[in-house]
């Protein structure tokens, strides 16, 4: 009787044991009581729950569960209250988890810490000390001090190891809107790690009207109700997301956000409402002083004395103030909307000599006023970010601002636009993330347009390498290697040599000289238009190698001066992709090799040419022989005629690109005449 008694004790012992361990694990009680977040939940991949953490394991760590509960108010302040649950799996997940990271502005939002701990074995928690919650400034904020406000709440986790679950929670309440009566927001439901539920809650004063996007999910599973909070009248939206796989990451892929499943909210449910509160802050801004006009007035009299004193095109004005401003001023930010939407008054960023993506074109589109040249702001989505989408009414879509400006040319009205966050880029040059990028053109209040960049073309983008020397009988190479970049290389280029000493730049030459002429001395060498960014950069380098050939009895044996880009050998290192390869620009790598051969001498051998030519790319390379000169031209061309290739098109792209470099890099000739001796 009495072992039966202590049976049952035992037993009621473990359940409890048990029922704590289990409420510790999933204690996510949010900052505002529901009942239940729905009953209707995303369903995205069924996986067996024994294997589970085998699975996830690659990843180092999973989501076991995340509550989002948001709250809106009248007044157009958000409260966020966040609860979150990780189990690490690996070193890779205690490196990468053990430190929870939450940024928030101090000029917004208010952070407000609730707790965190780590358990183990299920059942141990392990609370966090009070040194290891701090909050510090990013790192980025001494360079960017536009960013001064930006703060991040720091959680160092304790005894953190394999089998651990972190958890955490905190509150933000954002009560300063970063445009009036402007609330914009976006909910993850899928990561770089798996994630077994994740919930999604808000809460809205009934009658707002709410602008929602789903992204990869079914509008069906969104659950809209009416509730009463506090005697108040709410409506209810909630999504519940089950075992979402994690974003799967791959080389030149497109941008995370265009893969993950995310809900987005605005407040604004009207584009022209919108743009319009955007154009009354960039006009605003772009007031200009008298500091300012003293700026631009020697721009355009010193491009005006070039054109014999007398008017000039609009188009060429606007040049010579840009080129003094990109020299003048200093970007000094990391995005738009990053630190709000509204742009710093001109004449202030005038006087700092700095400014973010905004602040730097309000500042240029005020310059530009003074010369009576229309300007306007142009918000763009790069291609570092999710692709612009119309039906998403907010500007946290844009992480990048031009300045547009609109000419009459051979008859017909054209849009140009303006970089104003770079000293790399010649006027109405723009990066390739922003080229054949959606945005809107802002023109006015109540005038707007979708628009679209110009796209780039392959010999916008080109490496044009030259070679003209000499080949004695012995074997020692002589001569002159140029390099001509174009477009996006000239930038890449000019930017990395930027500030960096001779020395540096010896080295960064030897390198380029290496994989196609590894035993080469330098004779000297010399970059031109290195400031001047109107024009290509060049550059130039005497060399000589004495043991480039090889003589074997009357028989001359040489490699043809071509480099070996290995660069174009990492875009399809995979023989299969999962998604389309973006490269971002189309290019072109050309060349002409030009080599005097010893007197007297014929080729004895030298390889067919090569052509190859596909939708996605071409190859070319081959050689000549002129008797009468005894000289060997060579020439060869690459072209990767699109930004991105389809994963369609990437086999015959990777075929031709390996094809072409394999056929460069065992390109040998042989040249025999019996006056060698």
């Amino acid at each position: 009787m009495k072992n039966k008694k202590l049976k049952y004790v035992l037993f009621f012992m473990f359940i409890a044991v048990f029922f704590t361990a289990f409420l510790n694990i999933t204690n996510t009680r949010p900052a505002f009581s529901h009942k239940t977040l729905n009953k209707k939940s995303v369903a995205v991949k069924k996986i067996n729950g024994k294997n589970i953490e085998k699975l996830y394991k690659k990843y180092g760590a999973y989501i076991i569960k995340k509550d989002v509960v948001l709250k809106l108010n009248k007044n157009y302040e958000l409260r966020e209250h966040v609860t979150e649950s990780l189990k690490i799996l690996s070193q890779r997940g205690i490196n990468k988890y053990s430190e929870v990271v939450i940024p928030f502005s101090t000029k917004y939002q208010k952070i407000k810490f609730l707790y965190a701990y780590t358990l183990l074995n299920g059942m141990f928690k392990i609370p966090i000390g009070k040194h290891a919650v701090n909050i510090v400034s990013p790192g980025f904020a001494v360079n960017y001090p536009a960013y001064s406000d930006i703060k991040y709440l720091t959680l160092s986790m304790p005894a953190v190891e394999d089998d651990a679950v972190i958890n955490f929670s905190y509150e933000i309440n954002n009560f300063k809107p970063l445009i009036k009566n402007g609330v914009f927001y976006t909910n993850y439901f899928s990561y770089g790690i798996p994630v077994k539920k994740n919930n999604f809650l808000l809460f809205y004063p009934s009658g707002f009207k709410l602008n929602l996007y789903l992204h990869n999910i079914k509008k069906s599973y969104l659950l809209r109700k009416t509730v009463l909070l506090k005697n108040k009248k709410l409506t209810e939206l909630s999504i519940s997301a089950n075992n979402v796989p994690a974003i799967k990451k791959e080389s030149n892929m497109p941008p995370e956000k265009n893969l993950r499943s995310y809900i987005a909210l605005s407040t604004y449910t009207s584009w022209r409402i919108l743009l319009n509160k955007i154009n009354a802050m960039f006009e605003k801004a772009e007031k200009p002083d008298k500091k300012i006009a003293k700026f631009v007035e020697p721009a355009i009299k010193k491009y005006k004395s070039k054109y014999n004193g007398g008017i000039i095109e609009e188009r060429k004005e606007a040049s010579a103030i840009y080129d003094k401003f990109v020299k003048t001023f200093r970007y000094a930010g990391i995005g738009y909307g990053i630190n709000g939407y509204s742009p710093v008054d001109a004449p202030v960023v005038f006087n700092d000599g700095y400014g973010d993506a905004k602040s730097l074109a309000a500042l240029l589109i005020a310059m530009l006023k003074t010369a009576k040249i229309n300007a306007y702001p142009v918000l763009i989505a790069s291609l570092n970010t999710a692709d612009f989408n119309k039906r998403t009414i907010s500007p946290k879509q844009f992480d990048s601002v031009l300045v547009g400006l609109t000419f009459k040319e051979n008859g017909r009205y054209v849009r140009r636009y303006l970089y104003p966050d770079s000293s790399s880029y010649k006027a109405f040059d723009i990066p390739f993330e922003l080229s054949g990028r959606k945005g809107i053109a802002i023109l006015g209040h109540n005038k707007f347009k979708f628009i679209k960049t110009p796209s780039e073309k392959p010999n916008q983008n080109e490496k044009i390498f030259l070679f003209k020397g000499k080949i004695n009988k012995n074997g020692t190479l002589s001569g002159t290697v140029s390099v001509k970049y174009k477009g996006v290389y000239s930038n890449y280029e000019r930017s990395s040599l930027k500030n960096i000493n001779r020395y540096e730049k010896t080295i960064k030459v030897y390198n380029s000289l290496y994989n196609f002429l590894p035993g080469a001395q330098i004779k000297g060498f010399n970059f031109k238009n290195l400031r001047n960014i109107n024009k290509n950069l060049k550059l130039i380098i005497k060399i000589k190698d004495k043991n480039y050939g090889t003589k074997k009895e009357d028989k001359l044996l040489f490699h043809s001066v071509l480099p070996v880009d290995s660069g174009l050998l990492g875009l399809v290192l995979k023989r299969k992709r999962r998604y389309n390869l973006i490269i971002g620009y189309p290019f072109e790598h050309k060349g002409l090799i030009v080599i005097k051969l010893p007197a007297k001498s014929y080729i004895y051998y030298m390889p067919k040419e090569l052509k190859l030519k596909e939708n996605s790319s071409s190859a070319y390379s081959g050689c000549k022989f002129l008797n009468n000169k005894a000289e060997l031209i060579c020439s060869y061309k690459f072209e990767s005629k699109k930004p991105t290739v389809s994963t369609e098109e990437y086999k015959i792209y990777r075929k031709i690109i390996r094809l072409y470099m394999q056929y460069i890099k065992n390109y040998f000739i042989a040249v025999s005449n019996v006056y060698f001796y």
